[in-house]
């Protein structure tokens, strides 16, 4: 897309895209069950290990995050292999651990290391996912479809919670883990029908960690994803303190119930969902980075609004305003991606990105438990979104950088490549 034409009049709405792109509609179709298992199998995790204590849910959650970590090696293997294969393995392999999980509900020791191998081969899926739309949807249509596959991922904030809490609670956390093994299941099957995803033609390194630290040194070198990286580190890192922040508020500061607390959490992915489903039609009108700088403002101000809300209500307000910034933070950063990043290195872009983004929310749960307990939740969801705003800096240089045109992108890109700019 060139600066001039993020202006234009997008040429497919979001309907049309899935109906006329029928390979990105079966990685939507995919992602959107899958996302759904996942939120049903997160639910019944934390339901199954609970009886054991609080420790016991800690470990369960740190280990479907830690993996992440290692986005940088994903990264460079989605570079290296068939992105469609590596997809399809990844959903399949998901689908044995939570059929096995079903079948045997294992204790905690075994429990664990189960749980992280699946968050591992999520963490190898992930970067081959984002990388696949640039090369199944036209350039002047990925924003709208960035859009469409947050919104597919956004289905386990809100369905598969819903959902995996009435199915534990009906019929047990076998079920619960059953009905998501089927739901990876039927994801992979979906991918099969995609046609091959081979590596793009590039410059490789002998072994996959010189690969890796290819990447590193191309982030470094090319100022948009440096900034991206950096400046999603810090906003992360803040916002995110509002996780551990809200039950705090909603049971403290606003006298609400446990129950009211689920409410005023489910409506941050309210907040997500709509703007997933306004940006799969308008985010092609305007260039990716006013998404981008927008969601982060957009963001910090519905934390502060938070913060400061005198009632439920008003909180309920300050989250759905979080979670349209959150939305439109993601959209922006995938298209820009696509945008200012050759093929053969996208997998390694997306990995640095959101590896980046993982770690901030490990950092952002150490610092949030002792900045409640000092400050309050109320000074804690303020200091969140002013932080979140101090990332604004280094991402606004971005908005003056161009779109690179994808044929000076797949030109330029083994050159970029071998200089790590």
């Amino acid at each position: 897309m060139t600066e001039s034409s993020a202006f234009e009049e997008p040429k497919r709405g979001p309907l049309r895209i899935l109906r006329d792109l029928p390979e990105f509609r079966r990685i939507w179709l995919s992602k959107s069950i899958s996302s759904t298992g996942s939120g049903i199998g997160r639910i019944a995790l934390v339901l199954l290990v609970a009886p054991s204590g609080a420790t016991a849910v800690a470990l369960v959650l740190a280990g479907t995050a830690l993996p992440m970590l290692l986005g940088p090696v994903a990264g460079a293997v989605a570079d290296r292999v068939d992105q469609r294969r590596l997809l399809a393995a990844a959903e399949a392999g998901q689908g044995v651990i939570y059929a096995a999980l079903a079948i045997t509900r294992p204790p905690l020791p075994v429990l664990l290391p189960l749980v992280i191998l699946a968050a591992l081969l999520q963490t190898f899926g992930t970067p081959a996912g984002k990388g696949a739309v640039r090369r199944l949807v036209p350039e002047e249509s990925r924003p709208q479809a960035n859009a469409l596959l947050s919104l597919g991922l956004n289905l386990q904030i809100i369905l598969g919670p819903a959902l995996g809490g009435v199915l534990a609670g009906l019929s047990g956390v076998s079920v619960a883990f059953g009905v998501n093994a089927v739901s990876f299941a039927i994801s992979a099957l979906l991918l099969t029908r995609i046609g091959p995803l081979p590596p793009v033609a590039g410059p490789r390194a002998a072994t996959l960690m010189g690969d890796t630290m290819a990447g590193l040194r191309y982030a470094r070198g090319n100022a948009t994803v440096r900034r991206l990286a950096v400046g999603t580190f810090v906003f992360v890192t803040f916002a995110s303190i509002d996780n551990v922040a809200l039950v705090f508020l909603v049971k403290g500061p606003l006298g609400g119930t446990s129950t009211e607390y689920g409410l005023v959490a489910a409506t941050f992915g309210v907040g997500m969902i709509g703007a997933s489903v306004a940006l799969s039609v308008f985010a092609a009108r305007r260039p990716a980075a006013l998404w981008l700088i927008g969601g982060v403002i957009i963001g910090g101000a519905g934390a502060i609004a938070s913060g400061l809300a005198p009632d439920i209500a008003v909180g309920c307000v300050g989250q759905v305003i979080g979670g349209i910034g959150n939305t439109a933070d993601l959209v922006g950063t995938d298209t820009l991606i696509q945008q200012h990043v050759p093929p053969e290195m996208l997998g390694r872009a997306y990995g640095i990105v959101y590896g980046g983004d993982q770690l901030a929310s490990i950092g952002s749960a150490v610092i949030a438990a002792p900045l409640v307990a000092l400050a309050g939740p109320r000074v804690a969801f303020v200091i969140a979104g002013v932080g979140a705003l101090a990332s604004l800096p280094l991402l606004l240089p971005i908005l003056r950088r161009a779109p690179v045109p994808a044929t000076l992108l797949t030109e330029a890109a083994p050159e970029c490549s071998a200089r790590g700019e």
